[in-house]
């Protein structure tokens, strides 16, 4: 009596054939092999073969094996490059960037593709990328933000070279994967006035930054809905390496906000020393959110109540983007992720205020 065929090894066979997992080899393993690693019986691994053989994926050579009908296969992303042009700034976003690339890495895994990063710097790097686009050895580019020159992307879109930008903070006019920064404005406002405060400060990067000006526009449009002006005193554009004299201007004060927006957690890293300067206690005399769950790797454990930006989640993004355009032939729309609140300690509920869970 035959065995009955078993759907799930059948799929899982047809899934790594179809992924180009084996495309580098003229046959699959062996029916032992298979079996092993799929924790089934050789019998059921033969009968998937075979039923692979009549959908026409596979082909049995007695004595030799099952290999795969090249003609049944279709196009599949196989390379991209990973262009870095700019690494002598990796030192100062470290974490931002590895979960970045992390992110890129694991989806490329995930369809067996080749993530190629490259350093190169030379100025015929647009021409040797297309080059290899052409001669198929390569199928996308992908940049990430802080490494993006707008020209040079251009020069590869117009040869038709599929380019996205991963965490793309300036704006672009690119295919690009990033958050969704008026929501992380939004999401912080919003927590900071449900628990109760109206005294509200900010403390942002440089306004002349696409990324600070959408947080702050979305972080103005939830209080604004709760009737909470953002007074300019309280408005604080502070350089990671510029100093804090601002945060210390803001805080040392009698007339000082008991509430504190801060984008990026090494800024908000910035507000509990200055506190710390000063005598004052989170979250018992100021509460502060953060954003991005990355910058400051003691935000844990100091209680950080944060918005995560999910650097993984933004790499993955990206890599699905170049594959939809490569097996499209068109530019895709870009990807906005949303954003998640991170509970923690730092935000004091006024008037026994409650917020979000806690995660």
């Amino acid at each position: 009596m035959a065995r009955p065929l078993n759907i799930e090894i059948i799929e899982s066979i047809r899934k790594r054939v179809l992924s180009g997992e084996f495309d580098e080899q003229p046959f699959l393993p062996s029916e032992r092999v298979l079996a092993e690693q799929l924790d089934t019986g050789r019998g059921i691994v033969r009968n998937a073969l075979k039923a692979l053989q009549q959908e026409g994926l596979l082909q049995l050579v007695p004595g030799r094996g099952a290999t795969i009908c090249r003609g049944e296969l279709k196009p599949r992303l196989e390379r991209f490059i990973v262009c870095l042009q700019d690494y002598g700034r990796l030192s100062n976003y470290a974490y931002e960037f590895i979960g970045l690339l992390s992110g890129i890495c694991m989806a490329a895994s995930d369809i067996y593709a080749e993530a190629i990063v490259s350093f190169a710097r030379d100025e015929q790097l647009a021409e040797n990328l297309i080059s290899r686009y052409r001669k198929g050895d390569i199928q996308g580019a992908l940049f990430i933000e802080r490494f993006v020159d707008n020209n040079f992307i251009a020069e590869l879109v117009r040869a038709g070279l599929p380019c996205v930008i991963a965490n793309d903070e300036g704006g672009s006019e690119w295919i690009h994967s990033r958050m969704d920064f008026r929501q992380v404005g939004r999401t912080a406002g919003n927590c900071l006035t449900a628990a109760g405060h109206k005294r509200i400060g900010v403390v942002s990067g440089p306004l002349d930054r696409y990324i600070f000006r959408e947080i702050l526009a979305g972080f103005r449009g939830a209080l604004a809905e709760e009737e909470i002006q953002l007074s300019p005193q309280w408005t604080v554009e502070a350089e990671l390496h510029g100093g804090f004299e601002g945060v210390r201007a803001m805080l040392s004060g009698p007339d000082r906000p008991d509430a504190v927006f801060a984008m990026r957690d090494n800024r908000a890293e910035a507000i509990y020393q200055v506190c710390a300067e000063l005598g004052l206690r989170i979250p018992e005399d100021l509460s502060v959110i953060g954003y991005d769950n990355i910058t400051w790797p003691g935000s844990r454990e100091a209680g950080l109540t944060t918005i995560e930006q999910p650097v993984n989640d933004i790499g993955r993004a990206a890599v699905e983007l170049i594959e939809e355009w490569y097996l499209n032939g068109k530019a895709p729309r870009s990807r906005v992720l949303p954003c998640r609140l991170i509970e923690r300690d730092s935000v004091k509920k006024v008037n026994g205020l409650a917020f979000f869970r806690r995660y």
